[in-house]
């Protein structure tokens, strides 16, 4: 699809999958001249001299131009960078293109975010719901391509000749029904176009017209979801019928066939081209409306097929009296559900039974819905015209001989049924060759003017007489009739009339002036010659057949007329009750309306005297305002005065003054007298910090009584008084400040360092020890943006020196001092789960969710071995103390042990209960590897002999990781129920459960004394636990980032986390253990406040839930 960048207006490409969003523009296309197409933006030229001259005047710019520039500018205003007009946007030298780009112009305009009506025939200032307006007569709503931009667009608005908004098909929408009479629903969207009858939507452009004939056609492909290919030349005929044709094959909707419904346009304008099965433009609709499809479920045969230049239909056949045949279509007036529409059949030939043509200027009908309709019958309906297949299946017509009764003054104007004469050749053909009873009258008209017509019954039956003349001539039976009676009347009396005796072999008539008698005797080729011949009047002659038929059709009309008025004065008394009954409505309305004026007109009073008793109110008011000032100006003064002996105050003296009047003067607002206040306090709180940095104790004591704020920063080191007392080893102090409950213990001055770190460097145990018993926390030391993805695993080497991580696809080494990456490893082809040092920190591996463990060489990067053997992502990977064994775990509920010189697979656990390996580690003589799973379980392994020695059943949701001591004795895990426990790895009890975290926990590590444990969790925090205690000593915030692993340094000094966001945290530990306290709740920490739940991420680690006993009979071994 190519679009205009609504900034640059440069047109660009895109394909189907990457179109952005784009405003569409919907106007009639003006003079070739005038429009920008595609060449001319491609080639730069945007701004079109104008060629058309209004009021002698030349326009500046051309319409086009005026178009593209509208539409982007609006699109702009609306935050669209994308713009798409048919004049520019399609290349039309191009028919695959222009082919491509009609077939595909519903759904364009579908898609558009809006879509941009340009009526360049309304000015500024119409008024479009006012009738005659220009909005109601606009260009736009008269073109066959715009009912489609009407129809598609989600999002419509209108705007006039000047760009000035009009409004939106929403809000318009009762008018623009009015102007294209598509009901609101299809408008609005509220229904889908398809739920609309066939007949209905060739209804709405049966008014509409385009500029070449083809494309009233091709206009309407999107309104019936159909595609076909362009052809411009076939004609607007051709493509029509091509259009339903294709329609058909789509349908079961026989409204198709519903056109030139008791059209009288039609009946006052015959046509005398040949009839069809199908319309031959859309204007044939126009009276089609309201007819809606009826249900098919009494006929599950009906389709619509054109096979061999026929329609086949299963369709009930009506013969009516007159010999007339209707087929009746399934479909009706949505208004009127007993009214079907039948359409106007005549058989093709005498011998085929089933085949029929449509009879030309014979409009379709509504039937009312009988109570036992006829069966459907098969029928195929020949799509072309009946007159040259008449002509070529039957034998014999009469030929009216036109300038015998000239030569008598008669003219034939009127033949019925109609269909039967064809006014090109003169013949007249009865179609209904089944019917042999069937008679055709012929009106005659003399050139004198008011004299009477003459009526001619042709029988069907003379056209099987022999052929010669003398043995064939027939008389026919002929009447006269005033010129006003309608034939169609006359015809239905004279057949009942024909029927008795006195009627039969009258074969003459008079009017006043002739006497007429009409004949009919055969001709060459199969045709009965219709002749005239005038006779003298006789006094035994008939004068006429039917002397009181005149008097009998009048009656017959002033009965229906008389009916007509009956049921005209009832719907008008129905119409004057309804009238009489708004009238009375209106009345009480009135009366409500009268009632709310005097309630208005009250409440005017009212507030007329509340305006005066308020101005009263104002004036008093200002002279209140005056005497106050004054007296304002006179506390001034004295203020200056009361100013003036403050200052001569010391300073302790004068922080208390300002001190106790400090609230009163906030709550006044008043400026001034704050503005001295603060200037007062400012002061005071330099003094505490002075005091605080000179170690004065009873300074302090004396300021904190009289109130001065403990925890001001002074300007120049954003330092507190708490930090100097820390600095300085002032236990006293630090005591006087912290028993005030105003300080922030951990508040950081302007170089990052708290009160703790202070106390620390200036090794003040003691006060390190106060400020830890009282809240103070430990600081990141440093924090390192590591991946472009969550950080799943950190490991160290054994100096503590080097950091390995694992991430997406990735692994890198970090020097723990520095912060420094040394190598990015790439191998794995997608999440690493596990990293682990070897002892000697010479090698690394890595387990991924690829199924793979792969050796690294820690000093190069390089990979040494990838192991394979995992049918599942690896969980956990763990070296043995001596560096030689490397243990993994795997959601393919296996186990295996490698050699991590030769990358060999030495010996395979297969869980008895198919559970998933989520952790593992080895003990720190490799004698024993301790394994957590899904399930909630973790057991002890011998690692020679792979024999169970403990089971571990306690956790309630899948375990997470597992850790052994240092000294091999006690095993801890972390759970998916927020708990870790603490176990005896030799007697498989369970020594502590530490609950605190508020969501998974998925890392714990022992200190390498073995005297404290860390733990990480999906709350964002991690935990630092007294192993022996079971209480939490320090909880570390990440900013609610998901800890996914934790790792100490050899030496305790400082503890590592990866985390989700590809970071990695270094903390100092070395101040807490260097002057820990033990205050805490047992398996309690307060300090973590509830945390926002966040997603799940990736396991890196499962675990599971268990009870908490323990059972020692499972059963494993080495395969």
């Amino acid at each position: 699809m190519r679009l205009i960048n609504t900034k640059t207006l440069k047109l660009e490409e895109f394909s189907e999958g990457s179109i952005p969003p784009y405003a569409i523009l919907s106007h009639t296309w003006g003079n070739d001249a005038e429009e920008l197409s595609f060449r001319e933006v491609e080639n730069g030229i945007i701004d079109k001299p104008g060629v058309v001259v209004r009021n002698g005047t030349t326009d500046k710019l051309a319409v086009g131009s005026t178009k593209l520039r509208g539409c982007c500018q609006q699109a702009v205003e609306d935050g669209l960078g994308y713009a798409w007009i048919d004049t520019c946007c399609i290349d039309k030298t191009n028919l695959v293109e222009l082919s491509e780009a009609i077939n595909s112009m519903f759904r364009w305009y579908n898609r558009a975010t809006v879509c941009y009506a340009y009526l360049s025939d309304v000015p500024s200032g119409d008024d479009p719901p006012k009738p005659g307006s220009k909005f109601r007569s606009s260009r736009w709503f008269q073109r066959g391509w715009t009912l489609q931009e009407l129809l598609a667009p989600k999002h419509l608005r209108f705007y006039n000749t000047k760009w000035r908004y009009i409004g939106t098909k929403g809000t318009m929408c009762t008018v623009i029904m009015n102007i294209t009479c598509v009901p609101r629903q299809f408008l609005l969207g509220i229904s889908r176009l398809h739920t609309a009858s066939v007949a209905q939507r060739m209804s709405w452009a049966a008014k509409r017209e385009t500029k070449r004939a083809e494309d009233l056609a091709y206009c309407l492909l999107g309104i019936f979801g159909i595609s076909m290919p362009m052809i411009y030349g076939e004609g607007g005929e051709q493509a029509f019928f091509r259009l339903q044709e294709q329609i058909m094959k789509t349908t079961r909707d026989d409204s198709i066939l519903a056109w030139d419904l008791d059209d009288k346009f039609y009946a006052s304008h015959p046509r005398d081209r040949d009839g069809g099965v199908l319309a031959p433009d859309p204007s044939h609709f126009a009276n089609s409306g309201q007819i809606i499809a009826r249900q098919h479920a009494d006929n599950p045969l009906h389709s619509l097929d054109m096979v061999g230049g026929s329609l086949r239909i299963h369709l009930p056949l009506l013969t009516t009296a007159s010999g007339g045949i209707f087929g009746l279509l399934n479909c009706g007036p949505a208004l009127n559900p007993h009214k079907i529409v039948g359409i106007p059949l005549a058989r093709a030939t005498p011998v085929a039974s089933n085949e029929y043509v449509r009879p030309r200027r014979v409009p379709s009908v509504l039937r009312t819905v009988a109570a036992s309709r006829p069966p459907p019958e098969l029928v195929h309906i020949k799509k072309d015209g009946q007159n040259d297949a008449f002509i070529r299946t039957n034998k014999k017509h009469w030929l009216y001989e036109d300038d015998l009764f000239a030569q008598i003054d008669l003219t034939l104007v009127e033949v019925e049924p109609t269909s039967c004469w064809d006014t090109q050749t003169n013949l007249i053909s009865p179609l209904n060759s089944d019917v042999s009873s069937s008679l055709i009258f012929l009106r005659f008209r003399h050139a004198k003017a008011g004299s009477q017509d003459f009526v001619t019954i042709l029988e069907r039956s003379q056209l099987e007489l022999d052929t010669d003349p003398q043995l064939a001539t027939v008389i026919c039976s002929t009447v006269t009739c005033s010129r006003n009676s309608p034939l169609q009347e006359v015809a239905e009396d004279l057949r009942l009339r024909l029927a008795s005796p006195e009627a039969t072999g009258k074969q003459s008539a008079r009017n006043e002036v002739l006497q007429l008698r009409v004949k009919s005797e055969p001709a060459e080729g199969g045709i009965i010659s219709i002749k005239p011949e005038a006779i003298l009047f006789q006094a035994d002659a008939t004068v006429h057949t039917f002397e009181n038929a005149d008097l009998i059709l009048d009656l017959k009309r002033l009965i229906r007329e008389r009916r007509e008025i009956i049921s005209q004065r009832d719907g008008l008394r129905i119409r004057s009750e309804a009238h009489s009954d708004h009238v009375r409505l209106a009345g009480e309305e009135r009366d409500k309306v009268e009632r709310q004026i005097k309630e208005l007109e009250g409440m005017k009073r009212r507030l007329v005297e509340q305006v005066e008793d308020s101005a009263r109110e104002l004036h008093y008011l200002g002279q209140e305002q005056t005497k106050l000032e004054e007296r304002q100006d006179y506390l001034s003064n004295q203020m200056s005065l009361a100013y003036t002996h403050l200052d001569k105050l010391n300073d302790e003296d004068k922080y208390q003054v300002g001190y106790a009047l400090s609230q009163e003067v906030v709550e006044d607002n008043d400026v001034e007298v704050i503005e001295h206040i603060v200037a007062t306090i400012s002061e005071a709180t330099a003094m505490l910090i002075a005091a605080s940095s000179k170690r004065d104790v009873d300074k302090v004591r004396r300021l904190l009584t009289i109130g001065v704020e403990p925890d001001g920063k002074d300007g120049q080191s954003g330092r507190t008084a708490l930090s100097w007392a820390s600095e300085n080893g002032s236990e006293s102090i630090v005591r006087l400040l912290l028993d005030t409950g105003k300080v922030d213990i951990n508040s950081q001055d302007n170089n990052g360092r708290s009160p703790l770190q202070w106390a620390s460097e200036k090794k003040f145990d003691d006060v390190a020890r106060l400020l830890l018993a009282n809240g103070a926390k430990m600081d990141c030391q440093r924090t390192l943006l590591a991946h472009e993805r969550s950080v799943y695993s950190v490991a160290l080497s054994h100096d503590s020196k080097l950091i390995v991580s694992g991430s997406w696809m990735a692994i890198k080494i970090w020097d723990t001092a520095t912060g420094e990456c040394y190598h990015t490893m790439q191998g794995h082809k997608n999440s690493v789960n596990s990293v682990a040092f070897s002892h000697d920190s010479k090698l690394i591996a890595s387990g991924s969710d690829d199924c793979t463990i792969k050796v690294w060489d820690a000093a190069t990067g390089e990979c040494y071995q990838t192991l394979k053997g995992h049918a599942m992502k690896i969980s956990s990977v763990a070296f043995s103390h001596d560096s030689h064994l490397i243990v993994s775990g795997s959601d393919d509920d296996t186990m295996m042990l490698w050699d991590s010189v030769t990358g060999q697979r030495l010996h395979v656990l297969y869980d008895q209960y198919s559970d998933h390996f989520s952790s593992v580690a080895f003990s720190h003589d490799s004698k024993y590897i301790v394994s957590g799973y899904d399930s909630g379980r973790a057991i002890l392994w011998d690692s020679i002999t792979g024999e169970v020695v403990q089971t571990l059943e306690a956790h309630q949701d899948f375990i997470d990781s597992v850790a052994f001591s240092h000294d091999s004795k006690f095993v801890i895990s972390g759970s998916n129920d927020k708990t870790i426990k603490i176990w005896d790895s030799m007697t498989g009890k369970c020594q502590q459960t530490l609950h605190g975290h508020l969501k998974r926990v998925n890392a714990v590590v022992f200190s390498h004394d073995s005297k404290f444990i860390a733990s990480g969790s999906q709350d964002g925090t991690i935990k630092l636990w007294d192993s022996v205690t079971g209480k939490c000593q320090q909880t570390l915030d990440n900013c609610e980032a998901r800890i996914y692993s934790v790792a100490f340094s050899h030496d305790s000094k400082f503890l590592v986390s990866g985390s989700e966001g590809g970071i990695i945290k270094i903390w100092d530990t070395s101040i807490w253990f260097s002057h820990r306290v033990g205050n805490q709740e047992d398996g309690k920490c307060p300090e973590l406040t509830t945390r926002r739940e966040g997603k799940e991420t990736k396991k890196h680690g499962s675990a599971s839930s268990t009870k908490d006993v323990w059972v020692g009979n499972s059963r494993g071994r080495w395969r």
